[in-house]
C-alpha cells in the first residue's frame, strides 16, 4: 500500500519530469540498454514514439495513484501484453 505522503511524492516528482518528457524517456531506454542490451531486440519501429508512450504510460499511472484499485489491473494488463506479444512497441495505451 502506498502512503498519501508517498504519492504526494511521486505526484510531485513527476511534474519535475515533465517538461523534459523526451530527454527523460531517451535516457530511461539509454540506460536500459546499458543494463540490459538483450532487450534492445524486443523494440522494433521508432524508439522515439516508444518514449512518448512510455512518458503518457508513466503519467497515466502518476494520476491512478488516487485509484490504485483501478490502476493496478491495467497495469498488469499491460505486462501481460508485453510478454505475449514479445514486443515493447506494439502496446497502446
Amino acid at each position: 500500500m502506498i502512503t498519501e505522503k508517498q504519492k504526494l511524492l511521486v505526484q510531485q516528482s513527476f511534474e519535475k519530469v515533465k517538461p523534459i518528457a523526451d530527454l527523460a524517456a531517451e535516457l530511461f531506454y539509454s540506460r536500459l540498454f546499458e543494463i540490459a542490451p538483450e532487450l534492445k531486440k524486443m523494440f522494433k519501429g521508432n524508439l522515439n514514439e516508444q518514449g512518448k508512450k512510455l512518458m503518457i504510460t508513466l503519467s497515466v499511472a502518476v494520476k491512478g495513484l488516487d485509484r490504485l484499485d483501478e490502476l493496478v489491473p491495467q497495469l498488469e494488463m499491460l505486462g501481460r501484453n508485453h510478454v505475449q506479444t514479445g514486443s515493447l512497441m506494439n502496446i497502446m495505451i
